[in-house]
């Protein structure tokens, strides 16, 4: 039988077609035989082993060597399995099925070690038939982590290891017994298909450590020596379409001189996506930075600069959303869990949900508005916006600094007000001259601000107060 067909382009098993604004997708094959082989090749599309909307199979159009089939909206959904034979009369010579096959919507995954996920393997989410992932391999399989194998890449970009051989013994090795690699991938779209019925298909382009200068959308022309035209290649390779975009980076930008570039070099690399991709509208998901385990000093001020333009940009610009990092728990210096990247697949899931759903879900809490209640200068109220249900917890809020050159004003409370959107805080004395407001300030931050919607506060400041 593996010597009937010599190619089979257009079809993989667990390939996921992007739909259309009509929830269907066409799909189109085409295959070659091998030499010496002649008969009457045919195709056909199933599901549960019946004919897809009473289509039987149908004779594949001869070009010369090859052989070709075209299957007109394919309603979304599925597993559909192809089904590929040759017949010679009544004699059926050789047979292929190629399983799995889903319409549905295609999110592309990329940024740092945090999107590949780095969360041990033993609290992954469990896989699902309707979540498929296109691997660093050029692979189509059911998701299931860990996602991203970066040296399995056909792109030399992605290259750990120079020689072939020994590299992919190592990618055997990671599969085999490799221990970290937990991500938000698998949750994300088992969520979004619970909530909506559509399949998911999940792009992986991430690669570790890497900074926004090395996503640069001038080096698209390099291919597959740069991490921008390697995703542009693998878009191309799932057809050109995508439903959305999925995003976490930053950490290295913030250990950089450059970060304080970080906002118009991420607003660029944004528009530089929707352009590329020929979606202007392309719904864009992204996650602000966790915590961090290393020296304040050092780098402090830049992890809450690059946290603060994440924040910023998302009212700079349409149909994107940020989901705040900031309450996980991390399994190393810098790296997320696994239960807190199902947190995050959950929260962006949600964010999905509204933007290219329009489901009634709020982004979770904004600072709207900081403002003095007392002539005295001793109560601040920072009201919330799109806030689920209510901020939680009612009374013993942490994560608010008010200070002035590095020294604190003391907090004497910090409670919710009874709007459930606001929250008061009352001061020791007077804020001074000059002060400014955080939420979250530093590298590892005591936290608790949330909204009932499952999503936590995110970090923001300075805000000058004084």
């Amino acid at each position: 039988m593996a010597r009937v067909f010599k190619s089979i382009l257009g079809a993989a098993p667990h390939r996921v077609y992007q739909r259309s604004d009509r929830n269907a997708a066409n799909i189109e094959l085409s295959l070659e035989l091998f030499p010496g082989i002649s008969g009457v090749v045919e195709a056909r599309l199933v599901k549960n082993n019946q004919s897809l909307s009473g289509l039987d199979w149908q004779k594949m159009k001869a070009e010369d060597k090859s052989f070709t089939w075209a299957l007109k909206d394919v309603p979304m959904g599925g597993p559909y399995a192809l089904e590929l034979r040759v017949r010679s009369g009544s004699q059926v010579i050789a047979g292929r099925r190629i399983p799995g096959i889903l319409v549905g919507d295609l999110w592309i995954l990329a940024g740092q070690s945090n999107m590949d996920g780095c969360g041990k393997l033993d609290h992954i989410e469990t896989p699902s038939a309707y979540v498929h992932c296109f691997y660093h391999d050029d692979n189509w399989g059911i998701a299931k982590d860990p996602l991203c194998i970066v040296d399995a890449s056909k792109d030399p970009v992605h290259w750990g290891i120079a020689d072939a051989v020994e590299r992919a013994k190592a990618v055997k090795n990671h599969k085999a017994f490799g221990e970290i690699g937990g991500g938000l991938g698998v949750r994300f779209g088992k969520d979004l298909y619970k909530a909506t019925g559509v399949p998911v298909g999940l792009v992986m382009c991430s690669h570790g450590g890497t900074s926004l200068g090395q996503w640069d959308p001038a080096l698209k022309d390099q291919g597959g020596n740069s991490f921008y035209g390697s995703m542009m290649r693998r878009f191309g390779l799932v057809g050109g379409k995508a439903a959305g975009f999925l995003w976490y980076q930053g950490e290295s930008d913030a250990h950089l001189d450059e970060w304080s570039n970080y906002k118009a070099n991420f607003r660029r690399f944004i528009e530089s996506v929707r352009s590329d991709f020929g979606q202007p509208d392309l719904p864009f998901l992204y996650v602000q930075l966790a915590k961090f385990y290393s020296d304040e000093a050092t780098y402090g001020t830049r992890w809450n600069g690059v946290q603060n333009d994440q924040l910023l940009i998302e009212k700079e610009m349409k149909n994107i959303a940020v989901a705040t990092a900031i309450d996980c728990t991390i399994s190393d210096i810098i790296h997320i869990d696994a239960v807190s990247q199902r947190k995050m697949g959950a929260r962006l899931a949600k964010l999905a949900r509204r933007i290219k759903f329009g489901h009634k879900i709020e982004v979770g809490p904004r600072p709207e508005k900081v403002e003095f209640t007392d002539s005295a200068r001793t109560v601040i109220r920072v009201t919330y916006s799109s806030v689920n249900g209510a901020l939680t917890p009612a009374r013993g809020i942490r994560g608010f600094l008010v200070e002035k050159e590095g020294i604190p004003c003391g907090i004497k409370s910090c409670v919710r007000e009874s709007d459930g959107k606001s929250v008061i805080i009352k001061l020791a004395w007077a804020v001074p001259e000059g002060a400014n407001l955080w939420y979250g300030r530093g590298l590892n931050p005591c936290v608790n601000l949330a909204d009932r919607g499952g999503f936590a506060a995110p970090v923001f400041g300075p805000v000058e107060v004084g």
